[in-house]
């Protein structure tokens, strides 16, 4: 089959899972992109994967773009987005698609929010992760609703126990009244029992912890670069008391050491 000069043929193999990773992250870096798709076999050689993110930008099919730092990150082009929904994957098309803007603090949230998913994938725990479009898709289109559009939903296993929990992630505090009406949410909460915020620094998990009040669901606290270095093993706090526990022990998970990637 010949092709209109100027067009591009995309490989099944190799450019759907990347454009399906750039939409599932919103915004993510060129050495994240790589990393998780080298992580699941779609693409081994630096080279290779370089020519095929600048073929794709040279199309329009992503869109780059330099953040904060002087990084590159991608985002889903509005043509690959729609060729996406096609193929089936979950995602709103419109005024809701794509992340809630692309501010620098969008950008910022996403990439870091990537680097949460590739420490808890680099561990070996066979997780699974449902990313945010995913998540508003399910709750704007069928009756199986999360309570509110989190920031992602994971699934963790060890030894031949799973348990899944919401995930949050705040790189600054919202008005309390923004944390209240989360609050009257979660009241309604079927889905999760357990959702995890990885604030920051101290202060937003000290101000976190003030502004909840407890709910049907488990709210925990920690720090986002305890979660890199521990992941499972890191410490966290609930509303009601500040001593710290063992992440996976406020899951009800055996006991977990890291192992190595």
């Amino acid at each position: 089959m010949r092709y209109a000069k100027g067009s591009i043929q995309l490989s099944a193999s190799h450019d759907h899972p990347l454009l399906r990773q750039v939409l599932r992250c919103g915004f993510v870096t060129h050495d994240q992109l790589f990393a998780f798709l080298r992580r699941d076999c779609y693409e081994r050689n630096r080279q290779s994967f370089d020519w095929r993110a600048r073929r794709l930008v040279k199309h329009g099919l992503i869109v780059r773009q330099t953040a904060a730092g002087g990084k590159v990150v991608y985002s889903i082009g509005g043509t690959a987005a729609l060729l996406l929904q096609g193929l089936g994957e979950y995602c709103l098309i419109g005024p809701r698609r794509l992340d809630s803007g692309n501010g620098e603090s969008s950008i910022l949230h996403a990439v870091e929010l990537n680097d949460i998913q590739l420490s808890l994938l680099r561990a070996g725990l066979g997780a699974r992760w449902t990313a945010a479009c995913e998540i508003r898709s399910q709750n704007g289109l069928t009756h199986y609703r999360y309570a509110k559009d989190y920031d992602a939903v994971a699934a963790v296993r060890v030894d031949s126990v799973e348990r899944s929990f919401a995930l949050e992630y705040e790189r600054s505090a919202k008005a309390k009244k923004d944390y209240l009406a989360i609050a009257d949410l979660l009241d309604q909460e079927k889905q999760v029992s357990h959702l995890l915020y990885l604030a920051a620094n101290h202060d937003v998990l000290s101000y976190l912890r003030g502004v909840f009040r407890p709910t049907p669901v488990s709210l925990w606290f920690g720090i986002v670069r305890d979660w890199h270095a521990q992941l499972l093993s890191m410490p966290v706090v609930d509303v009601s008391s500040s001593l710290p526990q063992p992440l996976y022990e406020a899951l009800e998970l055996p006991r977990f050491g890291l192992r190595a990637p």
